[in-house]
């Protein structure tokens, strides 16, 4: 699956004409979760890469990329979830980036995939927090019950508060006032109880002050 990224950099009509789309289109299918989250990474390595790109071959790459993640993901969303505990680490921000951009058929599967990616909140890992938040926030407006949006609401603030307090990195504070700045636009009242965080320090970088 990696190899195929690679590939993919230097020759990109061989791996349209010799068939490896399919090969990585096989491969999300597999038992192994590691196998699941490589091809996820190569898949959106090259949806990157043919999207950045002028070339033909690259474009026809990304539009039959684009096809094979429009069909699959609604299959293998049940999968990915399942996978998504026992991949490594950046195998899970794939992963979740990969289901940041699938939309729930009902609010009932909004609901599910809420509940099992929040697991992820906890995660030691910054950018599978982020991760994590995206998804939730991306299925948020897909739930009726307002007591159930309010309630995630209220998980999504602890792990916010975490990547902000987070002293010794300040590279970390900067990417997550970032994305605080994006959620208190579509949810104002999120950390209207938190405001202390964001009280500048005498050490802060100029940039997370500004920000």
């Amino acid at each position: 699956a990696i190899a195929v990224a690679k590939l993919f950099d230097s020759n990109p009509e061989a791996v349209v004409t010799e068939g490896f789309l399919d090969t990585l289109r096989d491969m999300l299918g597999d038992k192994n979760p590691m196998v699941v989250s490589n091809a996820v990474a190569a898949l959106s390595e090259i949806s990157a890469s043919a999207a950045a790109s002028g070339d033909k071959s690259a474009k026809l790459a990304f539009r039959v990329d684009a096809t094979v993640l429009l069909n699959l993901l609604s299959a293998l969303n049940a999968k990915l979830l399942t996978a998504l505990p026992t991949c490594t680490e950046w195998g899970q921000v794939f992963v979740l980036d990969c289901l940041a951009g699938y939309t729930p058929h009902d609010p009932k599967e909004a609901e599910s995939i809420c509940e099992r990616v929040s697991v992820r909140f906890n995660h030691s890992n910054s950018a599978v927090v982020l991760g994590a938040i995206k998804v939730v926030l991306m299925c948020l407006p897909h739930i009726d019950s307002a007591d159930v949006v309010k309630a995630y609401m209220r998980k999504l603030s602890p792990p916010l508060i975490t990547l902000l307090s987070s002293g010794k990195e300040s590279e970390i504070q900067y990417v997550a006032l970032r994305n605080v700045s994006l959620v208190v636009q579509r949810y104002p009242d999120v950390l209207r109880s938190e405001i202390r965080i964001f009280f500048c320090k005498y050490n802060d970088p100029i940039y997370v002050k500004l920000e």
